[in-house]
């Protein structure tokens, strides 16, 4: 970068605050992230940003300027952004009796950031960059015929560590739902999240859509961006 150019964007002419707009470039994990000045060629590095913000990449952001100092105060209404991609199933999965089986997604929702892939991976949600994460999953088990009979998911991180779980016995003629959620991690870009299931009968995990809109569809896997 050419030391003249990063001189005049940071330097106040005329002297006090300037309002700016650019884009989110690349988000950094000391809590800063690069910015591309509306206009410009060049990437600022480094940029500050407002502790309510969670920047992503491709952002339009306001930036204000006063003389040296360059803060990222918030996103430009109306860009387009998700934090929430929700992997999901659109048929039955099923689980073979005490046998740890991860459920194979079909499709998903909401995932400006690509962190779902039917192949290779259809189990993962990757993590687009380094920063502070919550995962949750909902399931709903078929019915089984013995009211001692059990069932867990887990939410497994990188395909070894276990960061959520949840299980229940036998709901009586309703099946069995189990609502997981993780609690705030940091996961670093390219570490990815799965939904392991197991029970002791031979069961399958069932489908739910628009009947069930108050929890849309199961069985399905999100990954929520808090931030870096």
């Amino acid at each position: 970068m050419d030391l003249s150019y990063l001189v005049n964007q940071i330097k106040a002419t005329p002297s006090g605050l300037r309002l700016r707009q650019g884009t989110v470039i690349t988000v950094n994990a000391n809590r800063t992230m690069d910015v591309q000045i509306a206009g410009d060629g060049f990437t600022l590095p480094s940029v500050r940003y407002l502790s309510h913000y969670a920047p992503k990449p491709s952002d339009q952001v306001w930036l204000l300027n006063d003389g040296a100092d360059l803060l990222g105060i918030g996103m430009v209404a109306g860009a387009t952004r998700t934090l929430s991609p929700k992997a999901y199933r659109g048929t039955a999965q099923s689980i073979t009796a005490n046998t740890e089986t991860l459920v194979s997604f079909s499709a998903v929702e909401n995932d400006d950031w690509n962190c779902w892939d039917l192949s290779p991976n259809p189990t993962r949600l990757t993590a687009p960059l380094t920063g502070r994460y919550i995962a949750v999953a909902m399931v709903k088990w078929s019915d089984s015929g013995n009211d001692n009979d059990w069932f867990s998911n887990s939410i497994l991180l990188n395909g070894t560590q276990e960061i959520a779980y949840g299980n229940t016995k036998k709901l009586r003629t309703h099946g069995s739902h189990i609502n997981v959620t993780s609690p705030p991690v940091t996961l670093t870009k390219g570490h990815y999240i799965e939904l392991r299931a197991e029970a002791s009968v031979n069961s399958s995990l069932i489908v739910t859509a628009d009947g069930d809109s108050y929890v849309g569809w199961m069985p399905s896997l999100s990954l929520i961006y808090l931030g870096s």
